[in-house]
């Protein structure tokens, strides 16, 4: 059963004061070589799995059902009528992400549940909702189909690339905008092999600058949005990263 978290207000510096979602572990594609359980030498490098998010928050969601509540009733484990719910209440062109932390509701880890994401694209109509995947779509084209009709409908799912030669893999396929992680280190644009522009992810470079007030990654773009590797497991993100 999909469940979620529903942050209203994110404090959060980069995401700035946008609504956000968060979804269970589980939803974390087999393919990701950041989950912990990866068996790779990224292995739980990705940013969620730190601090108060992964330590506490994330682990809390992954334990409780739906309309159960904790941090002293502040937070509340929400079903998707409710997510659903949530969403159509957003004014329009509302800017929000889904899943902070987690990936599309699948119910084997390898290919997308077509109704889940594609109510969840319904409620966002004529709002600003974007998202995130590291679902495989290079050779499964069910997942291709819905990612595809997902962007075309108005709810963006960036494809997430671990290097700059998976950047332009993704990007051939023409059926989503491209996200790709970089160096920790790196604060510089640069091209992938194929010549396409890696722009640095403006928030992290910019000072003062949020997902809020730049929504780059809620737009279809030629660009790749280029994310430097953050948190605690920024080292073993780092090892996910071939250079083209």
């Amino acid at each position: 059963m999909p469940k979620f978290l529903i942050t209203r207000k994110s404090h959060n510096r980069v995401k700035g004061p946008i609504m956000v979602t968060t979804s269970p572990r589980v939803t974390c594609p087999a393919a990701c070589l950041l989950r912990k359980s990866s068996g790779t030498d990224a292995a739980g490098g990705c940013y969620a799995e730190h601090g108060f998010l992964g330590g506490f928050i994330w682990t809390k969601l992954d334990r409780l059902e739906p309309g159960q509540t904790f941090k002293a009733g502040q937070m509340r484990v929400y079903d998707l009528p409710q997510l659903l719910a949530v969403i159509r209440e957003l004014p329009d062109a509302t800017l929000w992400r889904h899943n902070q932390a987690g990936d599309l509701f699948s119910i084997d880890q390898e290919t997308i549940d077509e109704e889940t994401l594609a109510e969840i694209v319904s409620a966002n109509r004529g709002r600003s909702g974007f998202t995130y995947t590291h679902y495989d779509v290079l050779s499964n084209a069910h997942n291709r189909r819905v990612i595809r009709q997902a962007n075309e409908n108005g709810f963006t799912v960036n494809l997430s690339a671990n290097n700059l030669d998976e950047a332009d893999s993704l990007a051939d396929l023409r059926i989503g905008p491209v996200a790709v992680v970089l160096p920790a280190q790196q604060r510089a644009n640069v091209t992938t092999a194929s010549g396409r522009k890696v722009i640095i992810c403006p928030a992290i470079k910019h000072p003062g600058m949020t997902c809020a007030t730049c929504g780059i990654c809620s737009k279809h773009r030629e660009a790749i949005v280029g994310l430097p590797a953050v948190g605690a497991g920024a080292t073993r993100a780092e090892q996910a990263v071939i250079a083209a």
